[in-house]
């Protein structure tokens, strides 16, 4: 926090500046539009990633024959790095040589620029974090089987359909799964690094650039730590507002068992 309010590289003895860096961040193109990218991620990125990982874990919570193969396959991806993952999705996306587009070129659509274009990159970031979600499916289908089965059979003899009783049971019971995913992977796409910077670098036109890709290559690739310090301080009280807001609205809407919210 000291060395957030003076002009400091590393080398030198660190020059007091006071509220300067934090003054600077208002007027810095790259650093706002950092924020605007982050911000996408969470208030567009992460809901998306939610419901694909209630769908997902909604089909594998039926009990069919080989339905333990598709759970181990829904998980495996989040066990691979995620280096791994950027250079799968980069040869499934990119303009010359990647998988989607060679099908596209092949039924004369032609090739699009996903990497290139700020206008895709951010759904492919997306697309990724979706494709790595097996931790969240995992929670939501250990959520799913803690709901009591006599519920929905007490529901169908009221007459209650799937879509019905999903709604007034299923989805009731597991908001605290639903509060613990939100809350966590708001926390990761805040702090989301290694996509934009193996992907794209931050690009097109920084719209890949994160908050954190953004504060690295102030510290580490333009020597000043002290105004990257001020912005790590800043991503501090924007995640720490936010999830107080979370937490303290979830009373209205996270339903626990003891009813005392606890």
């Amino acid at each position: 926090m000291i060395y957030s309010f003076t002009d400091y590289n590393a080398i030198k003895t660190p020059n007091w500046i006071g509220l300067d860096n934090y003054a600077k961040l208002a007027h810095d193109f790259i650093y706002l539009k950092s924020l605007r990218n982050t911000m996408f991620f969470v208030l567009i990125g992460v809901p998306c990633n939610l419901m694909f990982q209630l769908i997902i874990a909604s089909l594998l919570n039926f009990e069919v024959k080989g339905i333990a193969f598709f759970r181990t396959f829904y998980y495996l991806p989040y066990l691979v790095p995620m280096i791994a993952t950027v250079l799968i999705f980069r040869l499934f996306f990119s303009t010359d040589f990647g998988v989607i587009n060679v099908v596209l070129d092949t039924l004369g659509i032609g090739k699009i620029g996903w990497l290139e274009q700020p206008s895709l990159i951010k759904p492919v970031i997306v697309m990724m974090n979706m494709w790595a979600a097996g931790s969240g499916i995992l929670i939501f289908v250990a959520a799913l089987k803690g709901v009591p089965r006599h519920l929905y059979e007490a529901a169908k003899i009221d007459g209650a359909g799937p879509i019905r009783s999903f709604a007034v049971i299923t989805l009731p019971l597991i908001t605290p799964a639903i509060l613990f995913s939100l809350v966590m992977q708001m926390i990761a796409n805040f702090q989301m690094f290694t996509e934009a910077f193996l992907l794209n670098k931050g690009g097109p036109d920084y719209a890949s650039m994160t908050y954190m890709l953004n504060t690295y290559n102030t510290g580490f690739r333009d020597f000043k730590f002290g105004y990257a310090m001020a912005q790590s301080w800043i991503l501090t009280l924007i995640i720490l507002a936010i999830t107080l807001v979370v937490l303290s609205t979830s009373k209205r809407w996270v339903y626990y068992e003891g009813g005392d919210g606890r």
